[in-house]
């Protein structure tokens, strides 16, 4: 799954350095009150404890470009490399053209595919820079960022973010997670890290977003000493997002290598191991200057005098009031977590706002605040108190 960090226009200065230790002060990560009475019919807007209209809350706006991927990752629930048509270059400004750039953060244009599959990347990009987003970003193994594309990406400035998907710090378990090449995937990142340091670009800031597993629990704290050898600006750690065990429960034998089931969740495992894995990753946070996010909050870590050391999960999720995501088909989704399972409209039929204002969509909101969310949301990381 994906996951963003939205740079606010104050983050900027300070994220441009990734040794300014003002980074430790600044919770990068979307922070949004909601109240109780969270839509207006009359007025279409949210009640988000500011006084702006309901177009101006956005924060992410997510148009996967593929969902193609020349990977077939161990924890992806993906049945193969190539899932389905792309969606039309035609298509995509279409619906861009939906939104204003000025109602939302960040473009995303990634989802579980792999974006640098594209042979017309470097079209949308340019297309894109034309429409005047603040922040664009793309999520990547890095096995195809060649010398040509780091060049493009600085030197045009295509993107302000760029995230690598990495699950262990070693060789082995790199490769028997992702099939594919640990040394090359060094290779394409640092050329990328050197490149903009060598013209003086901050951009793109370089995320690793790592998927926390029962499986790579251990090599973790190794991915913020990559991170350093590499020159990643922020390590993310997310939780995996897994598929139910009933859903493939007559093929689990011959499912037995995939490690995108509940039994890999962080979840399964000893809380105190967790505790001091992310002890270690604090420290060499600390170290190295390199920021990151846990994918939940352990008291242990940032306040070890504490006797109680978990954290209390309190169900509920700002995620449809700050992000929306757009398929080759059109259909909206409230987040990335739901994106092909519960579509609240179709850009094809409807604007935005009309889709915003429709009943499937307010009841849908309204149950994520009365208790009585969608099925989808039940087991979601975010509605159950994780970051991600």
């Amino acid at each position: 799954m994906t996951q963003v960090v939205v740079l606010k226009q104050e983050d900027q200065e300070v994220f441009n350095d990734p040794n300014d230790p003002r980074l430790f002060d600044h919770d990068l990560h979307l922070q949004v009150r909601i109240k109780k009475h969270l839509y207006d019919s009359e007025s279409t807007s949210i009640d988000l404890g500011r006084e702006t209209p309901w177009d101006k809350n956005w924060s992410i706006l997510q148009i996967p470009i593929t969902d193609n991927c020349n990977l077939l990752c161990k924890h992806c629930p993906r049945e193969s490399k190539y899932l389905r048509k792309d969606i039309s270059l035609e298509n995509f400004k279409k619906y861009l053209s939906r939104f204003s750039p000025d109602n939302f953060e960040c473009l995303l244009l990634s989802d579980f595919g792999e974006p640098l599959i594209r042979t017309d990347l470097m079209e949308i990009l340019r297309y894109v820079k034309t429409r005047g987003f603040k922040q664009v970003q793309i999520v990547t193994t890095g096995s195809l960022l060649t010398e040509k594309w780091c060049k493009a990406i600085v030197e045009e400035n295509l993107l302000q973010q760029v995230l690598i998907s990495i699950e262990a710090s070693s060789k082995e378990l790199y490769e028997y997670i992702r099939g594919s090449d640990f040394d090359l995937m060094k290779t394409n990142v640092k050329r990328l890290a050197d490149y903009k340091k060598s013209i003086g670009s901050p951009y793109p800031v370089l995320y690793f977003n790592a998927v926390c597993l029962k499986k790579n629990i251990d090599e973790l704290p190794g991915i913020m000493d990559l991170a350093h050898e590499l020159g990643i600006n922020y390590v993310y750690f997310v939780h995996l997002n897994a598929v139910p065990s009933d859903v493939y429960k007559d093929r689990r034998e011959e499912l037995s290598d995939k490690l995108y089931f509940e039994d890999q969740h962080l979840n399964t495992c000893d809380r105190e191991h967790i505790e001091r894995v992310f002890k270690e990753i604090d420290r060499k946070s600390k170290e190295y200057q390199i920021p990151y996010l846990p994918p939940e909050e352990y008291l242990a870590v940032k306040q070890p005098c504490l006797e109680e050391n978990k954290v209390e999960e309190k169900k509920g999720c700002h995620m449809p009031y700050s992000w929306s995501q757009v398929d080759p088909e059109g259909n909206v989704y409230p987040c990335c977590q739901i994106s092909r399972r519960y579509s609240v409209g179709n850009l094809n039929d409807q604007d935005f706002e009309g889709i915003w204002n429709s009943e499937k969509f307010v009841e849908f909101r309204e149950g994520l605040t009365n208790g009585k969310p969608n099925r989808w949301c039940e087991v979601c990381n975010v509605y159950n108190g994780k970051r991600f």
